[in-house]
């Protein structure tokens, strides 16, 4: 049997053994396949207004949390389409409420948990390769090797069933970008194509190739075709279908502008009215103390990440809390933390003049020039490495470290560092995982930075 090592391989060699499978179970639907609306129906209508009514960018986050669940197989485009009111009934049956097309912000939530298993499953992450930025599973594809036009990852060779990642650039000098594609999409005996695609930005070719299961999707740039080779064994569908789409839909060009963005098939977040801050409301439930802690008062950073008084912190700052004060007097809900990552979400009313940051979507590169929001005035660093300590793949190095958020140059949360002080971050993406499991949305514009921190006391409970 031909390796699935072999199918990205054969992009680089021109081998007309490759095939790109489609999905095993599903289809894979063009970036504007989901434009058709039913004819005369009302409750569509009312879904597509309130889309609409959300903005593209916090539409696209519904979107691509329903691809995850396995309800959406088309790019997040930030519009309602037919597929994606489908999707949303779909998901809204499954929890057994009425599927109107339309998420209450519960159920909203409940999407957002639903996806984070999957996410959390594959340890999606994003990295910047041959000058492109992209989401791989890299929990699953944990072996890296270099090849000529960029890295490949695969699964451990004594795993029972594979799957490998191939990151390419090939200059458009020795293989036009329409050669490429006429290429990938020919069939042998052993090679089946199921589904093909050649737009004037990128294409499409998915198929199976000697009982083995891949997805291949190309950019053009000016000298270069660039993207991906996804490969899996059958035995993983249809589960790891949904990795496909979410690589593609992940896929664009390192430091994209919006206009390069929506070229690919991605919305240009559209501004929308900030929503009213809510009223203060008593904190949640305690999160759990590590064994041995002490339960004292505590006092930390907290950043503002909404709109609706989302604020980012640290769970060894409120775990045991039985109230979190926010300075000026406020009362927060404890709505979740991880104490292993040290990562927490509070949630009660905007502090005056505060600004919530906006949420990076890239990966951060080596050697970026970054800061640290550790109150009022932002500590300058840079990105040493895109792993902490013993290769933790969840969190990047810094030069110099401090508490509080990561900001990137134009001033957008990009993960969150150390309590300690450490040089040391969690990624954006683990970040922001986190953040919309626990029914967090990113704002539709971001502030100031030197507005977005907040100073937050927890008071303990009983020891």
């Amino acid at each position: 049997m031909l390796s699935i090592r072999t199918i990205g391989a054969c992009v680089l060699a021109g081998s007309a053994l490759l095939s790109l499978p489609a999905f095993a179970q599903t289809q894979p639907a063009a970036p504007d396949a989901d434009t058709a609306k039913p004819a005369a129906d009302p409750a569509f209508d009312a879904a597509k207004a309130a889309a609409v009514a959300m903005g593209a960018d916090a539409f696209a986050s519904i979107q691509q949390d329903l691809i995850w669940t396995g309800d959406l197989n088309t790019l997040p485009s930030g519009e309602m389409g037919k597929r994606s009111y489908d999707a949303i009934r779909a998901f809204q049956k499954r929890i057994n409420v009425k599927d109107t097309g339309i998420f209450t912000p519960q159920q909203r939530e409940v999407l957002a948990q639903h996806a984070a298993k999957f996410t959390s499953a594959f340890g999606f992450d994003t990295l910047t390769e041959r000058g492109i930025t992209i989401g791989y599973p890299a929990k699953v594809t944990t072996d890296r090797s270099e090849g000529r036009n960029g890295p490949h990852f695969a699964t451990p060779k004594a795993a029972k069933n594979q799957a490998t990642v191939d990151i390419l650039s090939l200059p458009t000098a020795k293989e036009s970008f329409e050669a490429l594609f006429a290429r990938l999409k020919t069939e042998n005996p052993k090679r089946k194509v199921t589904y093909s695609l050649l737009r004037p930005d990128f294409f499409v070719v998915s198929g199976t190739n000697e009982g083995m299961t891949f997805y291949i999707r190309f950019i053009r740039t000016d000298t270069d075709s660039k993207g991906f080779v996804v490969g899996w064994d059958p035995a993983l569908s249809p589960r790891f279908d949904r990795v496909a789409i979410a690589m593609a839909s992940s896929l664009k060009l390192a430091g994209a502008s919006d206009q390069a963005g929506a070229q690919q098939g991605q919305p240009k977040p559209q501004p929308q009215p900030a929503a009213p801050s809510e009223s203060p409301r008593p904190a949640g439930p305690p999160v759990p103390l590590a064994p041995g802690a002490a339960a004292t008062t505590k006092t930390g950073i907290g950043i503002i990440v909404s709109s609706q008084g989302d604020i980012l912190t640290y769970a060894s700052v409120i775990a045991g809390c039985e109230t979190v004060t926010l300075q000026g007097g406020g009362k927060a809900k404890v709505i979740g933390g991880d104490l292993n990552n040290d990562i927490a979400l509070v949630r009660g009313p905007v502090p005056a003049g505060a600004q919530p940051l906006a949420w990076r979507l890239p990966a951060l590169a080596e050697n970026e020039a970054v800061s640290l929001l550790s109150g009022a005035a932002p500590v300058a660093t840079t990105v040493s490495a895109l792993a902490g300590t013993n290769g933790d793949t969840r969190r990047v190095t810094l030069a110099a470290g401090a508490a509080g958020a990561l900001i990137d140059g134009d001033g957008a949360l990009a993960g969150l560092s150390a309590a300690d002080g450490g040089p040391s971050a969690l990624k954006g993406l683990f970040v922001s995982a986190f953040l919309r499991a626990n029914g967090a949305a990113p704002p539709s514009q971001g502030g100031d930075p030197t507005k977005a921190s907040v100073t937050l006391t927890c008071t303990p409970g009983k020891p």
